[in-house]
């Protein structure tokens, strides 16, 4: 597993830096077209690493002909490992389920498994990115994403603008609001 992903780490930063795009049909890790179209430098960029991925025996219901006929299917899910201190929440936090979220839709898994320890105790939540409660792939695309997109560009307009940085930084709390604003991020003010 391990020289596994040396090998995919090295395709990406390959891949990533003659400016290809990574995924199928895309000129990246599967080969593809070289006349994909360049990428723009990324906004931000997510590090970590991952806990664990593992493939899942599930019970699947059959459509069409043999409509309601039961089967069983394996799919990909990533393992989230959290070392607790104080208590295991239940339900895990939004953001630790964010981050299980955001690492399954990278490596195209159908879900997530939230494990939580304390000393000996432990928890596995389930973190499914296609159904209820949470529908978190759709609310990840239409929540998240844009406010993280919106963020990092204020954040790259704030470094390459000194003066806009200084007013920010010297402001008080109303003009600082103001400025978040004024730069689509007043998700942040309070």
């Amino acid at each position: 597993l391990r020289a596994d992903l040396a090998i995919t780490r090295r395709r990406l930063r390959i891949a990533a830096a003659e400016g290809r795009r990574c995924g199928p049909g895309r000129g990246g890790l599967e080969g593809g077209d070289s006349a994909s179209p360049p990428l723009p430098p990324p906004l931000v960029r997510l590090v970590g690493a991952v806990d664990g991925v593992a493939d899942e025996v599930v019970l699947t219901r059959g459509e069409g002909e043999g409509e309601g006929e039961e089967s069983w299917a394996l799919r990909t899910v990533v393992v989230e490992v959290k070392s607790r201190v104080r208590r295991i929440a239940r339900p895990p936090a939004l953001h630790d389920q964010l981050q299980a979220v955001a690492y399954s839709l990278m490596l195209r898994a159908e879900a997530a498994h939230l494990v939580q320890t304390l000393g000996e105790e432990m928890d596995v939540s389930p973190v499914e990115l296609h159904g209820p409660p949470m529908w978190h792939a759709a609310n990840f695309e239409a929540h998240v994403l844009p406010r993280l997109r919106a963020f990092a560009a204020a954040v790259q307009a704030m470094r390459a603008d000194v003066a806009a940085r200084v007013s920010y930084l010297c402001g008080d709390d109303r003009w600082r609001d103001r400025l978040l604003r004024e730069r689509g991020c007043g998700f942040l003010v309070k």
